[in-house]
C-alpha cells in the first residue's frame, strides 16, 4: 500500500477513535408563534424534536431543552464519523485500485508462423 495512503487512513481512525458520543437521527429546534395580548404575536420557544428511522419507522420523540446540546453533539458526532468511514472507504479503495494496476499481465508474444509464403508483389 502507498505509505501516504497508509499515513491518511491511520489518521481518520486516529480521528475516528476520538469521537466518543455518537446518536442517530436528528434534532430539529422548533419556536411557535404565539397570540399575546393586545393582538401582537410572541414567539415562543425552542422546543426541541429528535427524530431517527427505527425499524424502517421514522420516530420523532421531545426533548427537554437541558438535555438538547448533549444530543445535538451526539448527533453531530455520528455525522462527523460518517463523514471520515466514507473518506477511509475512498482511501482504501484507492490503494486496492492501485495495487492490481502496478503489476503487468503476462500476454503472449504474437506468434511468427513458420513458411509463411509472402505475396509476391503483382
Amino acid at each position: 500500500m502507498n505509505e501516504k495512503i497508509a499515513r491518511q487512513r491511520g489518521e481518520l481512525l486516529r480521528e475516528m477513535a476520538r469521537i466518543e458520543r455518537m446518536e442517530v437521527g436528528s434534532l430539529a429546534e422548533e419556536y411557535r408563534e404565539v397570540e399575546g395580548e393586545g393582538g401582537e404575536s410572541a414567539r415562543k420557544g425552542p422546543y426541541y424534536k429528535h427524530q431517527a428511522w427505527v425499524d424502517g419507522r421514522n420516530r420523532s420523540r421531545r426533548v427537554p431543552a437541558d438535555e438538547a446540546g448533549a444530543l445535538k453533539e451526539a448527533v453531530e458526532g455520528r455525522q462527523h464519523f460518517e463523514s471520515l468511514s466514507a473518506k477511509f472507504i475512498e482511501l482504501t479503495v484507492a490503494a486496492t485500485r492501485g495495487e492490481g494496476s502496478g503489476s503487468k499481465k503476462n500476454s503472449p508474444k504474437p506468434s511468427r508462423r513458420r513458411n509463411a509464403s509472402k505475396r509476391k508483389p503483382s
